[in-house]
């Protein structure tokens, strides 16, 4: 985590970015599209400095040690088995802080559903599994 803490003009302005998944104070996350679109840009040959400020994010906002957190997180998160994914990864969704606005509850809670079903479809083909192999 960077030390530097966002003011509130900076979270209002970073909330504003279409491609930001949720901003506190201390926390910047991203939508998945932003993180196709800046691992695209990093893979030819892009500074993270620079895909970030083209996409709205101004350097002197984030901070040197934080791009550099956002540039190894979006790789971290391609090469793992889950790839990329809106937000951050938590153990607990709904531990944590509560959402600024209506909208990230809202896009939370969505996440949330489409998990939900992934993981109803699976219990069913494990059921089924189960049930057939008699």
């Amino acid at each position: 985590m960077s030390k530097k803490v966002f003011t509130n003009e900076e979270v209002e302005m970073l909330r504003g970015n279409p491609y930001t998944y949720a901003v506190t104070p201390h926390i910047l996350s991203f939508t998945k599209e932003f993180k196709e679109l800046f691992w695209k840009e990093y893979q030819e040959g892009e500074i993270p400095r620079h895909i970030l400020e083209k996409h709205g994010y101004p350097a002197d906002v984030l901070g040197k040690e934080r791009i550099w957190g956002i540039a190894h997180t979006i790789k971290g998160q391609y090469y793992s088995e889950k790839g990329l994914r809106e937000g951050s990864l938590k153990k607990n969704p709904s531990a944590g802080t509560p959402c600024a606005t209506t909208e990230e509850a809202v896009r939370r809670l969505q996440g949330e559903v489409q998990y939900l079903r992934q993981e109803i479809e699976f219990l069913k083909k494990i059921s089924s599994i189960k049930t057939t192999r008699k």
